[in-house]
């Protein structure tokens, strides 16, 4: 048998599909996840029609939900799978589906524009379709400050961990994982009408989101100095899962920018100052059913910086976010050369 015979296809694959998403990528109108979107908010409707329900009943409805929304998918393409003579295609059409990071830069660099342009209403009409966030009154600073987030968050768990779910287990388990992410943006219990429905899902995308996020913080924190970052990770963990904490404590060093702070979702304040504990978890009770789920203050801490962020951040921040990819994607080639070079003939 040929050398070549053994040599693993995956990471060759998956370069080949980066590099074509990035070059063609597919408009939103056309995208799949598209569809998957529209699919989930039409479920949550059926499925969730009333948040004056029981705080169980409602988790209950969001893991059902889950299983109605993610196993047909698995299941069709499994099936697929085992009637598939060239399964290596099905595996790169699969995250090709999954990659729309191309389009969403694309938008946050219009927005950084706009931005500069001081057009800011137009700037908070496009950033709705990135944001979970209550965009009208947003100032210049918040919403840049808003967007800096999304992307560095949004980089890791969308990309990279895409990518390492690839890697891991072919097209399957990058569609499953893809899936569940599209899930807890559309059902983020940061919504009120989700607090309880869409914790599942939630829980579910952060855990599997975790070591993506920890991977592209040691990253930030190995090219912009570790002990920096490393006293600002000492700060108090208050809001933040603790991926996204990591993360953003790394961003703010690398940019040297303001990040956290108070966060508006859907007209409901969630202030966070810097010193007070969270104390947004405790079980529904009536008052709360009755007040429309008006949630207590929280707290997040500040990423306190040299400045705050602005518009020019956002192209910084996309600059980082490049390094994060092409690091990884590097990284895979060099993995890959190891493995040929392993199997060479002796």
């Amino acid at each position: 048998m040929s050398w070549l015979d053994t040599l693993p296809v995956y990471p060759l694959v998956l370069l080949a599909v980066v590099l074509v998403s990035t070059l063609l990528p597919l408009p939103d109108a056309y995208h799949p996840l598209t569809l998957f979107r529209f699919f989930a908010q039409q479920l949550a409707k059926k499925v969730n029609p009333d948040v004056t329900r029981s705080k169980q009943q409602q988790l209950l409805s969001g893991c059902l939900a889950i299983l109605v929304a993610v196993l047909p998918c698995i299941i069709l393409f499994y099936a697929l799978y085992q009637f598939s003579e060239l399964p290596i295609i099905l595996d790169a059409l699969l995250l090709y589906c999954c990659l729309d990071w191309r389009s969403q830069s694309q938008k946050a660099a219009r927005i950084s524009s706009l931005l500069q342009q001081q057009q800011l209403s137009l700037a908070r009409q496009q950033a709705d379709g990135l944001l979970l966030r209550q965009t009208k009154a947003l100032t210049n600073m918040g919403l840049s400050k808003a967007l800096l987030e999304s992307l560095l968050l949004q980089s890791s768990k969308l990309f990279i961990a895409t990518l390492g779910y690839f890697l891991l287990g072919g097209g399957l388990a990058a569609l499953s994982y893809r899936l569940l992410q599209e899930l807890q943006r559309q059902w983020n219990p940061k919504l009120s009408q989700f607090r309880y429905f869409g914790y599942p899902a939630s829980v579910i995308a952060t855990f599997l989101a975790l070591p993506a996020l920890m991977f592209s913080s040691s990253l930030i924190a190995l090219q912009y100095g570790l002990i920096r970052c490393y006293k600002k990770c000492q700060q108090t963990r208050l809001f933040f899962s603790r991926g996204s904490f990591y993360l953003l404590s790394c961003a703010s060093v690398a940019l040297n920018c303001d990040l956290g702070g108070p966060a508006y979702y859907k007209h409901k304040n969630q202030d966070r100052p810097a010193d007070k504990n969270v104390s947004g978890n405790k079980s529904a009770s009536k008052k709360d059913i009755d007040h429309k789920y008006i949630q207590n203050k929280v707290s997040r801490m500040r990423f306190t910086a040299k400045h705050p962020p602005a518009a020019v951040d956002i192209i910084c921040t996309l600059r980082l976010i490049r390094f994060l990819h092409l690091y990884v994607l590097l990284l895979i080639c060099a993995l890959s050369l190891l493995n040929y070079l392993w199997f060479l003939p002796r």
